[in-house]
């Protein structure tokens, strides 16, 4: 993948939008009638678009007036049978699932069992964060709004086999990039937490309450909660990715781990009840889903959301913010809440206009593609009698706007310096290492070449300058690179890896692993408790079941990383480490090994 493809390939991942209600009386969600005079015209505009842009399938649902005016699919939903595409095709619908998760909270909490103010770890009590502050304070609402102070992270869970459980427990050891509630930063984890929390309230999951409180009365009967079961219906679609030239079909992505965040996949017909549900004050057919309070609730904004990558029309709607898994904006004067979702192979968008009782779900089988925003656009102009836009021509500029400047931001690789060589044999590197956060980075030999392997992702690391490599993994589609370096101990020992997995903060650091004996709870928990120097108490703690941690009055919270027996480095801070003396078996002083001495501290 060139540096063009990869940039349109994160603008792809960050497409999201918004779209709002109003509370109309119900009417049955599945009866379609004739297309109003506004929407003349639209399906060949549709297949225009689709064309356009490469699109090989699409279903398209939009409801009017408490009535369904418009449900059809377009093109394939699969490029190599070419299927044809219907309103009833499952396809993924990605981050427009949070709404879901959102509202499965709002439930919880018209039945008393969760207060959107009540700190999370009341509910949670093994919630933690690496801002102490953060993890007391954080609430059902702040999980909802992206004000964590935690960038995405999102190669944590993207391409691992980690589980929900243990992604949850990681939590901790995961650097902020802003202070907490300051600063809008879109966000899977923390969705994917209060999906684990409503599993933990209800003593199921958060499949079940899904499946149970919005699934089963919404009617959305062939709705599924993972690819994996997607893919045993009759009639779903295929992810692809590629241009005109070079469109293929491409494997699924199963992300269950993370599903609360996105992992729902559904169709036309059975989205648009939901759609419905908040254009009816949360009430379907004889059946109050959601409270109307909640409902409002729901959809009240929250955050500003600032310097937002994408905002095709920010002429019509010159600001935006984020309410409970919608984003909310003024388009053209008119309440707008909406949601788009992108994940490997699928693109979508979900919304309502509240005060025009217009909601709609446009659905693709392709990767990270503006179709779904240029079709909402030209949906609510036509709806609104506004056609000054030509919203394929503008979004089509816009994006090649995108593409020069990407050209012109583009200069020769200076990266890499040929007459240098790595510091060690290759042998010397072989290994694994480890992150709290974000798991195992793992070295090996494959012939004369080192291999690196991180989660579901692996390459040759071929060699930059000194001791920095490079991994060029396959990712969402295409090659993405990432510099590798590897740090040395006092001793000279290769014992630490530094990848940047995550631009907002200091790139990551994995710590050569130790024998599973030192990393040990009860091994580890020998040496908890107070020592004191110098008239302060330096405190040395357990977290999680194998991480020490050490606190010195008026500094950072170190963790210790094992080495030896009863010797351990201070992870992230060259030149210290820590070795503990033990007497008849008790622990009874900690050594502190420094570059300006060695210092004693005597256990209390």
């Amino acid at each position: 993948m060139n540096r063009i493809d990869h940039v349109l390939q994160q603008i792809g991942r960050l497409l999201l939008a918004a779209l709002a209600w109003i509370t109309v009386a119900a009417a049955p969600a599945g009866a379609q009638q004739a297309p109003p005079e506004w929407l003349e015209g639209f399906g060949a505009e549709i297949e225009q678009v689709m064309a356009d842009w490469s699109v090989p399938g699409l279903a398209i649902g939009v409801v009017k007036d408490s009535a369904v005016v418009f449900s059809q699919g377009f093109g394939v939903r699969d490029t190599e049978t070419e299927t044809p595409v219907t309103d009833e095709t499952l396809f993924a619908i990605g981050s427009a699932s949070k709404a879901v998760t959102a509202a499965t909270l709002g439930i919880l909490h018209d039945d008393g069992e969760l207060d959107w103010d009540t700190p999370v770890q009341e509910y949670l009590p093994r919630f933690d964060m690496h801002d102490a502050f953060a993890a007391e304070e954080m609430t059902p609402v702040d999980l909802l709004t992206h004000r964590s102070g935690l960038p995405r992270h999102d190669l944590v869970w993207y391409g691992t086999d980690a589980s929900r459980e243990e992604l949850f427990t990681r939590l901790e050891h995961l650097p902020p990039s802003e202070p907490f509630r300051t600063t809008f930063q879109y966000q899977n984890l923390m969705y994917m937490t209060a999906g684990y929390l409503a599993g933990q309230l209800t003593g199921s999951t958060w499949e079940d309450v899904v499946r149970q409180r919005i699934f089963e009365p919404l009617g959305m009967a062939t709705s599924t909660l993972s690819v994996n079961t997607m893919q045993q219906a009759a009639n779903y679609a295929r992810p692809h990715a590629g241009g005109t030239d070079s469109l293929v079909a491409i494997d699924v992505r199963n992300i269950d781990a993370v599903g609360p965040a996105g992992s729902i996949n559904s169709s036309v017909t059975e989205m648009l009840p939901w759609v419905r549900l908040f254009l009816d004050g949360g009430k379907h057919a004889d059946t109050q889903v959601i409270e109307p309070s909640t409902i409002d609730q729901l959809m009240t904004p929250r955050i500003v959301v600032e310097n937002f990558p994408l905002q095709f029309a920010a002429q019509e709607a010159p600001y935006m913010m984020y309410a409970l898994g919608w984003f909310v904006q003024p388009y053209r004067g008119h309440r707008l809440l909406q949601h788009g979702g992108n994940i490997d192979g699928f693109a979508a968008l979900v919304g309502f206009m509240p005060d025009d009782d217009l909601g709609f779900v446009i659905l693709t089988n392709k990767n990270g593609t503006p179709a779904p925003y240029i079709l909402m656009y030209e949906l609510i102009d036509r709806m609104l009698g506004d056609d000054t836009v030509d919203w394929n021509a503008r979004i089509a500029g816009q994006y090649e706007q995108m593409r020069a400047a990407a050209e012109g931001g583009s200069s020769a690789d200076t990266t890499h310096a040929a007459d240098t060589q790595p510091s060690h044999a290759l042998d010397d590197y072989v290994g694994q290492y480890t992150h709290p956060g974000y798991g195992t980075f793992e070295v090996t030999m494959d012939a004369d070449s080192l291999v690196g392997r991180y989660g579901q992702f692996s390459s040759t690391l071929r060699h930059a300058r000194y001791d920095v490599f490079e991994l060029h993994p396959e990712i969402g589609g295409g090659e993405q690179t990432f510099p590798v370096q590897f740090e040395m101990a006092m001793d000279g020992s290769v014992d630490e890896v530094v990848v940047p997995l995550e631009p907002a903060v200091d790139p990551i650091v994995f710590t050569r692993a130790t024998s599973e004996a030192l990393q040990d709870t009860e091994y580890l928990s020998q040496f908890t408790g107070e020592y004191a120097f110098r008239g302060q108490t330096i405190t040395v703690r357990l977290r999680g079941e194998n991480t020490l941690t050490l606190t010195v009055p008026d500094q950072p919270t170190y963790t210790l990383t094992p080495t030896e027996e009863n010797t351990f480095t201070l992870r992230g801070i060259s030149g210290f480490s820590v070795a503990f003396t033990t007497e008849e078996g008790t622990v009874t002083q900690m050594i502190l090994h420094q570059p300006n001495g060695t210092f004693t501290a005597e256990r209390k």
